[in-house]
């Protein structure tokens, strides 16, 4: 029975060839195929018909900056989608945690709104405040504050001074030189070895990690006494503070700057040649066209590494680490306090850096 339907399926595809064939000689198949494609046309325009008469009064009517962010909506929608189905739900109930005890048990949740008891595990006799878990995180907690403030202003100084070393070595690669492809791998490989294969691989070999950190953030410190030598010469002591722990932070620097890099090189590369050309002919120095056309052409791409600095500066941070331990021990509304603390330092930082960097940033384009 199976091959007699296998051999009628091979008929039917051989007679449906055979047909093909014949109607393609005689010219008949594209002509079958554009009538088709005729009233496929015709359904589709009256299919979205309603869409082009509401384009041709809503969005043609707009101004070009609108029309802009518009499309930049229309693009959006896909990840708003994703946030709203995936990522709001948690974000709710996380909100609720913060200001909640919760009781995990038997595969179940009891949420008990801001309340708190004395004694974990016995839910008796509740304590009403809502912002205990808050408190207990900036209060009572020893290290999370003390974290979150060195988070912070690692993270400012760390931004400033990767987007400036990112920009100048950018710069520099974008030269011609000999080994330039060379270069800038070495320059993007810290990027691969940050990656959590590596330090997968790395972790078995504790000695050789510890030596790799001991050359990379210790190697200037250990040929001299860098702070010392900066003292006697007559610094202020902020100031020497300040750059010992840059001086100090440059294998840190290097190691995280590798995508800023790229992105300010890709940025430079675009930029047109005419510009340069042009400041070529009325005399202006290598200097003068960074100021001039470089710095202004690649600042919109400034607010791009400046976000990407600081979220990352953010994901690698020690508060991530005193946040989980009070996941691992069931503490749901301590863990929900905190990183609701923690992204709303993130998203303000953020907030900041990108309305000092707004009233600076040069757009070509804008109209």
């Amino acid at each position: 029975m199976f091959n007699r339907l296998k051999e009628k399926i091979k008929a039917f595809f051989s007679d449906l060839w055979i047909t093909l064939k014949e109607k393609y000689r005689t010219s008949k198949l594209p002509e079958f195929f554009a009538k088709c494609w005729h009233y496929v046309s015709i359904g589709l325009y009256y299919l979205f018909w309603p869409l082009l008469k509401l384009k041709q009064k809503t969005y043609d009517k707009l101004r070009y900056d609108q029309q802009k962010v518009v499309v930049s909506l229309i693009f959006l929608t896909p990840v708003l989608f994703g946030f709203i189905v995936f990522f709001a739900y948690p974000l709710i109930m996380s909100f609720i945690y913060s200001f909640s005890t919760v009781q995990a048990a038997g595969g179940k949740a009891t949420i008990y709104f801001g309340q708190y008891f004395q004694t974990k595990g016995v839910y008796e006799n509740p304590i009403h405040d809502l912002f205990h878990n808050y408190k207990y995180a900036l209060r009572v907690n020893a290290d999370f504050p003390v974290q979150l403030v060195n988070t912070i202003r690692d993270t400012a100084i760390d931004t400033v001074v990767i987007a400036i070393f990112s920009l100048l070595i950018a710069v520099m690669l974008n030269g011609k030189f000999k080994g330039r492809a060379f270069v800038r791998a070495v320059f993007f490989l810290p990027v691969i070895l940050n990656s959590e294969a590596i330090d997968a691989a790395i972790d078995k070999a504790s000695t050789v990690d510890a030596v790799l950190n001991s050359m990379g953030s210790g190697a200037l410190r250990a040929i001299f006494d860098l702070n010392m030598f900066m003292v006697q010469i007559g610094l202020p002591v902020t100031l020497v503070n300040f750059l010992s722990g840059i001086t100090t932070a440059i294998y840190r620097t290097i190691s995280y700057s590798g995508v800023q890099i790229l992105i300010f090189l890709a940025a430079i590369q675009s930029v047109p040649t005419h510009l340069y050309e042009a400041a070529r002919i009325e005399g202006a120095t290598k200097y003068e066209s960074f100021w001039k056309i470089t710095l202004p052409m690649v600042s919109p791409l400034i607010m791009t590494v400046v976000v990407y600095t600081i979220i990352d500066s953010f994901l690698r941070s020690e508060v991530n680490n005193i946040i989980n331990i009070q996941l691992t021990n069931a503490n749901y509304g301590y863990h929900a306090a905190m990183s609701w603390i923690y992204m709303i330092c993130s998203i303000l930082l953020l907030a900041v850096s990108l309305f000092i960097l707004s009233k600076v940033v040069f757009y070509q384009d804008e109209r």
